[in-house]
């Protein structure tokens, strides 16, 4: 387990400095400048509500990020998971990273006296490196066998499966769910027969 552990680690880093991370950071900034000229054509130009315009240009370019990242970035590392599973699986992890970094970003200002600016820079590093952390992890896992060597490979993705079970049935990889269905199949045969 701890090999796997360590193995997961080292390719994790291994991701990190790789081509892979400065694709995932060109979509990111090619994301956030979409979603600025959309807050800016829909507040300055067109004279929206800029509540409601926020929230579009932000979901907006979430939807974008995930079809850049999935198409061009994580292209050759899918996993089993459909495409709609892949899309939900990223909404739910930029959920997490903006909580991340609103949590940060507050606590940084209100609670420790950071410049604003400065706050919201680090904000924007950790939640980006979660933003990463997660995309790897869960949403593509792919990535993580192409950068972990066989052994490791199998220990820890067969530790990735096993934590799969925590989560609702749509969201697991299509692969567990054809499996659980054979076995529930079987299971349900045995009962009948006896």
């Amino acid at each position: 387990m701890v090999s796997g552990v360590r193995g997961t680690i080292t390719a994790i880093i291994r991701i990190g400095v790789s081509p892979l991370a400065l694709k995932f950071v060109l979509v990111g900034v090619a994301c956030l400048l979409l979603a600025e000229a959309i807050l800016y054509l829909l507040v300055d130009v067109l004279g929206s509500n800029a509540l409601l315009a926020g929230a579009l240009s932000i979901e907006i370019s979430v939807v974008a990020n995930f079809m850049m990242n999935d198409y061009w970035t994580f292209r050759g590392q899918r996993s089993s998971d459909g495409f709609f599973t892949r899309m939900i699986k990223f909404h739910l992890t930029r959920v997490l990273s903006i909580a991340v970094n609103f949590g940060v970003y507050g606590f940084l200002v209100t609670f420790i006296g950071v410049n604003h600016l400065l706050a919201y820079f680090l904000a924007t590093v950790l939640a980006f490196s979660i933003n990463f952390l997660t995309s790897v992890v869960w949403v593509w896992r792919g990535v993580l066998g192409d950068y972990m060597g066989s052994a490791q490979r199998s220990a820890a993705l067969s530790t990735i499966a096993i934590s799969d079970s925590l989560y609702p049935r749509f969201l697991r990889p299509r692969s567990m769910r054809e499996t659980y269905a054979r076995e529930g199949a079987t299971c349900f045969r045995g009962l009948v027969e006896t």
